[in-house]
Formats: structure tokens, sequence, C-alpha cells
């Protein structure tokens, strides 16, 4: 039998990976970097326009898919976990998380860390986050004077410092430490950056400043912690939940990961809260007629009552829809990233090891075929029950969808719903002349500042309180 002997150049090639079009442009290096960094949604924009559901974009050191539409993002949702990693995308995350907490632990940890939040949401605890606030939006705006010009982004996110502070470690801890809390807090978030996301244990001044932060954080939890089970007391907050907490193997979690998870919720809902606060002031502030139609429904549904309770909160389908609809136009979260671990094939194009895999809330968004007019304030798309978004659950994705969805997304929903039953039974705003768009040089995307409201407080029944 003949042998055949292959030399070096006639050895068969290993096919070279069939990515999806590639967009124009980019610089030598950084590829498109610079754009992605300063107006991230114009370029994933003109990605789709230009090459539909699926384009590839140039990023230092590798390639991005930018995934789009229907069939791409539900791709992105349910692609397994053996496949992509967050971890690799979010390696920025883990000097505040801390190292084996939420992305930084293998799937099936990270999935059992997030299922202690369960018991944190459970329908007591819960009825306790409604009263705690009211009573802070009551203590906050109370000290408003009659008239006067606020800015909403600073208001938005100092008021859900105090909010999630109480509810994440009791109100003791919010009565004493919040403003320390506040501090070490936007000293971490000022650890994230650009650099960071691509080198994270870089020694920087803000790395530096971030990881004293966390050590401080690190003690003044865990000296709650001490003091609870020194006395035997039990709080009902989300800190007692995690306390409470075991992984199936029966090991209890450690002060570092209650700390890391903790601050994993916190990153996870403050700022998402506070920057979604703000924007539903400006809409609502540019859109009289349908405050109209809120304070209308609150009457319907109070009555002469003072009182709300928690079953009320969540009787404003209204209210309800104006905040998903807001969480529509000004996501706070932009672009949700994976990195390919395992190459994979999808809609005839490859996704190979070591790309990065893009979607976009805001892009998905602005779908016309799924939002109609996208560019108008409708929160009534969110109450028609024959509505395209409820036949394409992937399409309104602020928090994600599928089994990584965010989980807090109730918690922060009922935040919203009850600082603005108050607000809207007790001030008007109108805008001031700001120009009210998105500031794309943060990491969560809020309102370009100054994002300034001005307010006059009404005149009628007080109806603040909430009655667990």
């Amino acid at each position: 039998m003949r042998r055949v002997v292959y030399s070096a150049a006639s050895r068969p090639r290993p096919r070279s990976p069939k990515l999806p079009p590639r967009l124009e442009g980019g610089l030598p290096l950084l590829g498109h970097a610079l754009e992605f960094r300063t107006n991230p949604i114009r370029l994933m924009t003109r990605a789709r326009v230009l090459y539909g559901d699926l384009c590839t974009v140039a990023m230092p050191g590798t390639d991005a898919i930018v995934m789009t539409g229907a069939k791409a993002q539900e791709k992105f949702f349910r692609v397994s976990d053996e496949d992509v990693s967050q971890a690799e995308a979010y390696r920025m995350m883990t000097p505040i998380f801390g190292e084996g907490i939420a992305y930084d632990a293998p799937p099936p940890i990270m999935r059992e860390q997030l299922g202690f939040f369960h018991a944190a949401l459970r329908e007591a605890r819960m009825r306790t986050y409604a009263q705690g606030f009211i009573d802070e939006a009551e203590d906050f705006f109370s000290a408003w004077d009659e008239v006067g010009v606020v800015d909403m982004y600073e208001v938005g996110n100092e008021l859900t410092i105090y909010t999630s502070s109480r509810s994440l470690l009791g109100n003791a801890f919010r009565q004493q430490l919040s403003s320390e809390f506040a501090e070490l807090y936007h000293d971490m978030e000022g650890g994230l950056s650009a650099l960071a996301f691509l080198a994270p244990g870089f020694p920087t001044p803000a790395g530096l400043k971030r990881d004293r932060a966390r050590a401080r954080m690190v003690a003044l939890i865990t000296g709650i912690v001490e003091r609870r089970r020194a006395a035997g007391e039990v709080g009902d907050d989300m800190l007692q939940s995690l306390m409470d907490a075991t992984y199936k193997d029966g090991r209890k979690l450690s002060e570092d990961e209650i700390t890391g998870l903790l601050l994993t919720i916190m990153f996870a809902g403050h700022h998402t809260s506070g920057v979604t606060f703000s924007w539903m002031g400006v809409l609502l502030a540019q859109h009289p007629e349908w405050v109209a139609q809120l304070r209308a429904e609150q009457r319907a549904l109070l009555g002469e009552r003072e009182q709300l309770t928690l079953d009320d909160l969540r009787a404003m389908p209204k209210l309800e829809a104006t905040i998903k609809e807001v969480l529509r136009m000004y996501p706070p979260i932009i672009v949700m990233m994976r990195k390919v671990i395992n190459g994979f094939e999808f809609g005839g194009y490859d996704f190979p090891p070591g790309a990065m895999i893009f979607a976009s809330p805001t892009v998905s968004h602005y779908m016309p075929e799924v939002f109609p007019e996208p560019e108008r304030f409708d929160p009534t798309r969110f109450l028609d029950p024959h509505n395209v978004d409820k036949q394409n659950p992937m399409a309104w994705i602020p928090f994600g969808a599928g089994r990584h969805r965010c989980m807090g997304i109730m918690f922060a929903q009922l935040q919203l719903r009850a600082l603005w039953s108050h607000l809207l039974r007790h001030f008007d705003f109108e805008t001031v002349g700001d120009v009210y768009e998105p500031d794309y040089s943060r990491l969560l995307v809020g309102p370009r500042l100054p994002c300034r409201l001005r307010y006059r407080r009404r005149r009628g029944p007080r109806m603040s309180r909430t009655a667990a």
C-alpha cells in the first residue's frame, strides 16, 4: 500500500472562523473601543442598521459580536454557562464583590449564592421593606420647602442609599452609619473604569481607594454580625437572610461572603433605582397629562384612606406601566457582556473562543417592530394585553432575561412605586431647561448633569405612611 506523506505546506489548515459581518472603521489596536466608550448605543445601533441581528466590532485584543433582534437575544440569554462566561466579562467586579463571589464563583455556586436572596424577598420581608421605603420618603421629602429646584439624579442616589442601607442592614445601621456607608460605596464605585475592565488588579489610586473601602465595609458588616450573634438578635433585613443561609453542603457563609453578596445586590439595585428615579421625574415633568392619570388611579384605589399597604402598591397598574416604560426608554445598564469559552455556531456564523458577545437593552427597547414609535413616552404600551413585548419576553430586558434575570426586579420596582406614589400625591414638577439626555461616561447610564426639576408642594390629604 502506498504511503502518503504530507509536507508542512500540504497539511490541511484549520478553518478560519466565519464571523458575522464586520463593522467598518475603528483604529489600529483599539478597534471601535473609543466609540464604544463615548457612545456605545450609537455604535451598536449602527451595527444593527447596517448588518442586522449579528455584527462583529473590533475591540482591543479581541472581537465582539453584537447580538440584537428577537432570535439573537434569545440565544444570548440562553447559551449555556459552559460555553460563555460572565466572570471573564465582569472581572472588574471581583475586587468589589470578592473572590469566589457572584460572577467570580463557578456557575453552580453562583446560582446557590443568588438563591440565598429568595428568603430576603419573601412576603413578610417585602412588607417590611415597603414600610421602610415610605418612611424614608416621608422623612426625606418633609424637609423640602414649599417650592424649589432640585437635581433629581442627586436626590435619587441619596435617597436610595438610605432605603438600600435600611433594607440591607437594618434601620439601626441606617440611622447610625448611612453617611459612612455612602462614602464607602462611592469609593468602591470610583474604582470602576475602562482600566479596571482591562486590568482589575492594577494598583491605581482609585483601585487602592476601592480596596480600602471594601476592607472597611467588611469590618462594619462583621461587627453587626458578631453583635447580633452575641446578643441573640434576629434582624428583619437581607443581612439576616444571609446570616441564616447555608450552602448545600451545610457550610455557613463567611463574613467576607456575606459582605460580597450584600455588595452584589447593592450594585445591582442601588444605582439602578436611583437612575430610574431621576428619569421618571424628568419624563413625568414632561408629560403632565399622564401624571393626572396616575393621580386618578391612586384616588380610585385609596378613596379616603390615608395609609398605603403593600397590596396597594401592587395594585397600581398604571404606575407599574410607567416604571416599565421609563426603564424601556432609559435602561441604566445599556450593554450586557459574556466571553466565549467553548466556541459555538449560531445563525450560520462561528462564535470562537475568546470572542466577546454583547446584548443591549437600549438597542432592543428601540426596535420599532417590537415597540412602535419607540421614541415616544407611552406607558399604555405595557397595559395592552396584546402588546408585542408580551409575545417576545426577551425584548424588554433592563434586568436581563432567562435564568440570569436579576431577581431584584420586584424589589427595585416596589421601591420606585413607594417613592413615586408619595411624590405624586405631594408635589408637582416641571422642567427648568436643562438638557435631559443620557451620559454614557458612567458605568450605569443616567441623565447628564445637571438634571434639575422645579417642584411645588401640593395641598391635600397626606397619605404617606404604610400600614404593613
